[in-house]
């Protein structure tokens, strides 16, 4: 497989009118959502990435290869604390599905989220029939821990604790003795 030579930076209102495709791309959304399709004018999308860069509890970037913006994605806190961390990403860029950015990218984010200390598990959310999305974070070390239905979508939930990261690295570096 091809490497793809990636990063991700802070996101920015100014990377907002790139996001407005995808927010508009009613095949995306459906791949990715539980909540109904409604588009957006770039007003209305700018205003809600307002909303969403001024919360203190949650950091969200844009993910670019070769110097484009092909994707986004975020940690938040929950309401249950800041043990606990929503995890959520997008790639915008359909022609980039299944060559493992997703996967390279989450591992990333992961390593991000479990940088802070109290952080002791990193959630998700994904549609049971994204059978992509569920492929690339079970690569990168999530499991289904509830499956529920949202909006009359068949939904998953899953999560990676630290433990089970400090264990595989154990096991990581036991293999290498």
């Amino acid at each position: 497989m091809e490497t793809l030579l990636w990063n991700c930076r802070r996101i920015t209102l100014d990377d907002v009118p790139a996001l407005l495709e995808w927010y508009n791309d009613r095949a995306l959304h459906e791949v990715a959502n539980s909540r109904p399709f409604e588009p957006y004018t770039l007003d209305e999308l700018v205003a809600y990435w307002k909303r969403k860069l001024s919360r203190d509890h949650a950091r969200y970037f844009a993910i670019e290869v070769d110097g484009r913006l092909v994707g986004r994605t975020g940690l938040k806190e929950t309401p249950m604390g800041g043990d606990i961390v929503e995890y959520s990403i997008l790639i915008g860029d359909r022609s980039l599905h299944a060559r493992g950015l997703g996967t390279a990218v989450t591992k990333r984010m992961l390593d991000e989220a479990f940088a802070d200390p109290k952080v002791q598990v990193v959630r998700l959310y994904v549609r049971r029939d994204n059978a992509k999305a569920l492929r690339c974070y079970e690569k990168s070390g999530y499991r289904s821990v509830h499956t529920f239905t949202q909006n009359g979508v068949p939904m998953e939930m899953m999560q990676v604790d630290r433990r089970d990261v400090r264990d595989a690295l154990v096991e990581e570096r036991m293999g290498d003795v």
